[in-house]
């Protein structure tokens, strides 16, 4: 055999040697995974609130700063900030021994005073004998008769004098009007103080009120009864609901806007007048399409769902909206009728056949 024969068949030993490797290392493209088996729920419209985005500040169902309402030095305090009181608490004691005086002196004026009255009567009664035997004179008659008509009027105000005295002194105690939380105290003992005088700030915790503005362009579809949901700082991950009770009868001149207050209920006092709340008030309706909380999938901070389009896999980004049961609303991504899987969805990627 000659050199060129034997060069020859070493190149086809090589050529078969290399097409049999290839092949054995090359799988066959044609080849496709089997298509996965997957449970699937229609996107079907779900009616959702219309909501408007607004700010809003938390304060209390009533709130005093409580007056002395008496003069006096400051005798003893009974409450401290933060601490709960009941209607009718003593908060805090006057000096009213000057105003106890004052009651004793006008208890005497009106004993003097109902004397005078009896004996101007007395007076009265024979002034009439007289004058009718023509013992007196006209002018005479007259004087005594003024001054038996002006003395029962002298009674009735020293009357009104006792009793206003001893108001005061019933005012030396300072009582809380009602139920409620002492948020400030402004008096120590030994303080004087006046009518005028702030002794404390007492707020109601359970309702609260959640005041919010709304625009004027909105003003329209505020309606008593409207459901509010909101947020606060303290709380970020709470969601807290009320309902719009007072809607203001006109637009602030300065903002050009609508104030309305929700009625929040309280009960565990998580919350706090004062509070900022980033609230959603309901105005309406809206239908939009909507999928099962078990069709989404979180990823890179996304909420995504796997719709089957002509037998495979096409993974959407959605753009959620309003929670209903165990639906969710979805504002972008899908549309009603098309199919969602609810079922596996870890173990499915995008493009993927299935059945």
């Amino acid at each position: 055999m000659s050199i060129k024969s034997v060069l020859s068949l070493s190149l086809l030993v090589a050529l078969a040697s290399a097409c049999q490797k290839k092949n054995v290392d090359t799988p066959d493209a044609s080849a496709e995974k089997p298509a996965a088996l997957v449970k699937t729920a229609p996107v079907t419209a779900l009616e959702v609130p219309r909501t408007l985005r607004l700010t809003g500040t938390l304060r209390g169902d009533r709130e005093t700063d409580l007056a002395a309402n008496a003069s006096g030095r400051v005798l003893s305090t009974s409450v401290e900030r933060g601490q709960q009181i009941k209607p009718g608490q003593v908060l805090a004691k006057l000096d009213t021994r000057a105003a106890a005086l004052s009651v004793a002196e006008a208890r005497a004026q009106v004993e003097s005073s109902r004397t005078q009255e009896e004996q101007a009567r007395t007076e009265c009664e024979r002034y009439e004998k007289l004058k009718a035997k023509g013992a007196v004179t006209d002018l005479e008659y007259q004087q005594k008769i003024t001054q038996c008509r002006t003395l029962p009027l002298t009674v009735q105000a020293a009357k009104v004098r006792a009793a206003m005295a001893a108001q005061n002194v019933g005012d030396g105690i300072i009582r809380a009007p009602f139920a409620g939380t002492v948020t400030e105290r402004f008096v120590e003992v030994g303080q004087y103080v006046r009518q005028d005088s702030r002794v404390v700030t007492i707020v109601s915790l359970d309702p609260l009120r959640l005041e919010l503005a709304v625009p004027e362009s909105e003003v329209s579809k505020v309606k008593e009864g409207s459901g509010v949901s909101f947020a606060v700082a303290a709380f970020p991950d709470k969601r807290f609901h009320g309902t719009v009770r007072f809607v203001s009868g006109a637009l602030r001149s300065s903002t050009r806007d609508l104030v309305v207050e929700a009625l929040v209920e309280n009960k565990d006092r998580l919350l706090l007048p004062g509070m900022f709340a980033d609230a959603e008030l309901t105005v309406g309706s809206l239908n939009l399409p909507s999928v099962p909380k078990k069709a989404l999938l979180e990823r890179d901070d996304q909420s995504r769902a796997y719709v089957v389009v002509g037998g495979r896999l096409e993974e959407r980004v959605l753009a959620l909206g309003a929670s209903v049961g165990d639906r969710v609303a979805v504002t972008r991504g899908v549309t009603a009728g098309e199919q969602v899987v609810v079922s596996d969805l870890a173990g499915l990627a995008n493009g993927q056949k299935v059945r």
